[in-house]
């Protein structure tokens, strides 16, 4: 393998705030399902278990590969990251039947008071009704794909890392609530006959192979950045719009279409034994019970359960989990950021070389920042990682000059050269990259705006969401409690009008 292919497959952007996310809902849910195994529940096998767990990886792989690293260079990259997000994690996530194991492996204080009553909550039943209805689902998954892959919405989420997050969010739930009839995951009851859900992937599949074939058939890039950004492996954008095209043609249709053939062959082979369960009909469905009773788990050393009692020990127990996931959830979503922030800049020939230079978008902060060079030949735009990069950056007036940095390959992307430039005040500055391989030298010349950074205090979003959680979570466990609280009555005098009706209760 080349040195260009090795750097590609070592470029892994790991989200730090998803991966703890993904691993913790890993540990909840393994928690619940030794539950419920230890008790004998029979609903959910082992493969089951495998199955929700290969899809959290599946969806790890889309957010931390170099699927992600590369999203922004190649729309292929791009396209196979949403295929996983979008055909691949939620199926297998809901085959686990993911609902009673998650529940189940919470703190026995957040199933009862939260998890519990809000699966049995009667709007929320509803709301889930109206969620996976068929028309809604598959409506929902069209428009949410389609106007993502609008020029304008697309360069949005490649232009910003908070919106490509949430596009990617936006994918994920779609799908899930695509697949939830599809699967059907247990104890769920399904709301249509079983062989609806066969025209149901059709549209799915028609759907997207109309998409497939704008992207694959169009005469022109659709998306100008992917026009602008270096190419890495020889094809025109064009072709890699054509490539992410086929990519969605192939494993889209062939995610839609097997289920329907299995459905179908399914249906007809078992339509007997439907019909007379139909005509038996079914009051409860298997399982029912374990939604609202059994929450509890082992119990602790005796002298925590005699000093608190069982449910003040798991309130403090939950409190104290929850404060530490939470606050460790947020100080992740909070850390610095990473190469996903830095968009090019500009790509300039100067001698034998391609030189690309990546930051922030827009006006850049005085203080410490991040650049990243990509060296390319020329003419064969072959990426040079053996190339030597320096970046000075000088005032575009005055006589100061700063130090040379060395460029090294310490960066997401491993076919980038990047380093930490100071531009310590407000003024327009030059930066200045000089590129050298063997004899062949080279420099360039990036004018930078450099301001003021923003002054006062801001609370990052990440600890205002937990917040936020935090307050909807004790209002939820006020509201249930509301009517257990004693009620002082204030007794009035014989023969008024308030004795008589206290009479009455």
């Amino acid at each position: 393998m080349s040195s260009v292919g090795q750097a590609v497959l070592l470029s892994w952007s790991v989200p730090p705030a998803a991966s703890f996310a993904l691993a913790l809902t890993a540990i909840i849910y393994l928690r619940g399902w030794f539950l419920m195994r230890r008790a004998r529940v029979p609903f959910i096998p082992a493969w089951r278990a495998v199955s929700f767990l290969l899809g959290l990886l599946a969806l790890w792989v889309a957010l931390a590969s170099p699927l992600d690293t590369f999203s922004s260079f190649l729309i292929t990259a791009h396209m196979v990251q949403h295929m996983l997000l979008m055909m691949a994690a939620p199926p297998l996530i809901l085959l686990g039947a993911p609902l009673i194991p998650l529940v189940r492996g919470l703190p026995a204080f957040a199933a009862r008071e939260f998890a519990g009553p809000f699966l049995n909550w009667r709007v929320a039943l509803r709301v889930g009704d109206a969620l996976t209805n068929l028309w809604f689902a598959v409506v929902l998954l069209g428009v949410v794909t389609f106007a993502w892959h609008t020029p304008r919405l697309y360069e949005l989420a490649l232009a910003s890392t908070a919106w490509h997050e949430f596009e990617h969010a936006c994918f994920f739930v779609a799908s899930l609530i695509f697949w939830w009839p599809v699967v059907q995951p247990w104890p769920s009851r399904a709301h249509a006959a079983r062989w609806a859900i066969v025209p149901y992937l059709l549209i799915g599949d028609v759907q997207n192979t109309v998409l497939s074939a704008i992207l694959v058939f169009s005469d022109h890039v659709l998306y100008p950045s992917y026009a602008a950004m270096p190419r890495l492996f020889g094809f025109s954008a064009l072709h890699d719009q054509a490539a992410s095209g086929a990519i969605m043609w192939v494993m889209g249709s062939m995610a839609f279409l097997v289920p329907a053939v299995v459905i179908a062959v399914q249906f007809l082979s078992t339509r007997p034994q439907l019909e007379a369960a139909k005509a038996r009909g079914r009051e409860t469905v298997p399982g029912d019970d374990v939604m609202v009773s059994g929450w509890g788990v082992a119990s602790p050393q005796q002298w925590w359960r005699k000093r608190f009692g069982d449910r003040r020990r798991q309130a403090i127990t939950f409190i104290a989990l929850f404060a530490a996931a939470g606050l460790m959830l947020a100080a992740l979503a909070s850390g610095p950021s990473d190469d996903d922030d830095q968009f090019l800049r500009t790509r300039t020939t100067s001698g034998p070389f391609e030189i690309s230079v990546f930051a922030a978008a827009g006006n850049l902060d005085a203080g410490t920042n991040s650049f990243s060079v990509l060296v390319q030949d020329r003419n064969s735009k072959a990426v040079l990682q053996d190339a030597t990069v320096d970046l000075r950056a000088e005032p575009q007036e005055g006589a100061h000059t700063s130090a040379v940095i060395r460029a090294d390959a310490d960066s997401e992307n491993d076919l980038l050269r990047s380093a930490e430039v100071d531009l310590p005040s407000e003024r327009d500055w030059s930066l200045q990259v000089i590129v050298r391989r063997g004899s062949d030298t080279a420099a360039i010349s990036l004018p930078l705006k450099v301001v003021k950074p923003e002054a006062g205090f801001t609370l990052p979003w990440a600890y205002v969401v937990l917040l936020a959680f935090s307050a909807v979570l004790l209002i939820a466990y006020l509201w249930r409690h509301r009517a257990s609280r004693p009620v002082r009555v204030r007794h009035s005098p014989p023969g008024t009008e308030s004795a008589k009706a206290e009479n009455l209760f």
